[in-house]
């Protein structure tokens, strides 16, 4: 979830200020039903369900950093950059929906790849059992990291474009 939420232009039932915004999502995570139908009409903005915290990935990740740095604010800041770097490299400079979340993927699952052998490495003499577990839960997280970065390299070899028609439930797959 970013730090600043942007306040929507004052609307109908929309929240003035980012105060009123977080003191709405303080009540509907409490189950005050009255918070939701200026919250679902903020929610209408794609840029303020990033905001609100509806990006899970962007959550799963954030949790994967905070659990491998701790306190470490300059780690943290590194390896976001770090991701962000990859996320751009992966994703190209004009990337389709599907090349963006398959770069994505591919990025949080570098994270954990990397944050499991770190976790490993850092462990040093453990049990068998417990080497081993920690084998398989990296082989584990190596097969998906691979899994993602051919799922991204077979879309551009293709030239897939997906389009997706939610109101009319369709979806059109053309070759470009």
């Amino acid at each position: 979830m970013s730090d600043k939420i942007t306040p929507p232009a004052k609307g109908d039932d929309l929240p003035a200020s980012t105060e009123e915004t977080l003191d709405l999502v303080v009540r509907a995570e409490q189950g005050d039903a009255a918070a939701m139908p200026p919250l679902r009409k903020l929610l209408g903005n794609p840029a303020a369900v990033d905001q609100l915290g509806g990006n899970l990935a962007e959550t799963a990740q954030r949790l994967l950093v905070e659990a491998h740095c701790g306190q470490n604010l300059f780690r943290r800041e590194a390896i976001g950059r770090k991701m962000a770097n990859l996320r751009a490299e992966l994703a190209g400079p004009t990337p389709s929906p599907i090349e963006r979340l398959l770069a994505e993927r591919a990025v949080a699952c570098w994270l954990h790849v990397y944050h499991l052998e770190a976790v490993y490495a850092g462990k040093g003499a453990m049990s068998l059992p417990l080497a081993e577990h920690y084998q398989k839960c990296i082989d584990r997280a190596h097969k998906r990291y691979v899994s993602a970065l051919k799922a991204l390299a077979e879309v551009r070899k293709l030239g897939v474009t997906v389009q997706l028609n939610v109101a009319r439930k369709q979806v059109n797959v053309l070759a470009t």
